[in-house]
């Protein structure tokens, strides 16, 4: 079976160190994985369960992305100590209907970057908590918190950090481990 895993960027900014990690992580990807970052979630409507009878285009392009992916990288910034509010409406559709809206049992890796010296670390500590109860398969280790992260991009957006960057790697293997993992197990 084929791997195709999806990254999300929380971040709506045009800048976004998140949505440039992201991108960056293509290199660290082996070849045999396909792979696509989703950095439109500014395009999603606030969820409204009144919308459910017509589900508006943008989450049926979300929705279909996640469920047809065997994985998912969330990036997510830090906004007043919490993750994003697109993020969180993104996350909220497509929990939606429950069990089938595409993010419950799936596996995800979280990670983040940004230009403070905490990194995004209190932002993914509730990002956890709120995948918890979608019932996603949560990547335990490691935690990668890319802190001071406006400095730490070169102009093709590599990372430069070289602690960051083995840490990054790990994220991905753990990840790709996990798929597969879960694919043995429903074959």
């Amino acid at each position: 079976m084929s791997v195709k895993i999806i990254g999300l960027s929380g971040s709506i900014r045009s800048e976004s160190l998140n949505t440039k990690l992201l991108r960056y992580l293509r290199e660290l990807i082996p070849n045999d994985v396909e792979y696509e970052v989703i950095d439109t979630l500014g395009d999603v409507p606030f969820y409204n369960e009144d919308m459910e009878a017509e589900v508006p285009e943008a989450v049926v392009r979300l929705r279909h992305s996640v469920v047809s992916a065997s994985g998912l990288f969330i990036a997510t910034p830090e906004h007043n100590h919490s993750f994003s509010a697109p993020l969180k409406n993104a996350i909220d559709w497509l929990s939606r209907p429950p069990g089938k809206g595409g993010i419950a049992r799936k596996p995800v890796a979280i990670l983040g970057a940004a230009p403070g010296h905490f990194g995004t670390m209190r932002a993914q500590i509730q990002l956890r908590q709120v995948l918890h109860a979608t019932n996603s398969i949560v990547v335990a280790r490691p935690e990668v918190f890319i802190a001071d992260a406006s400095s730490k991009f070169d102009g093709k957006g590599r990372l430069l950090d070289a602690v960051g960057n083995q840490l990054v790697q790990e994220l991905v293997d753990n990840l790709i481990a996990e798929i597969r993992k879960l694919e043995e197990l429903v074959a």
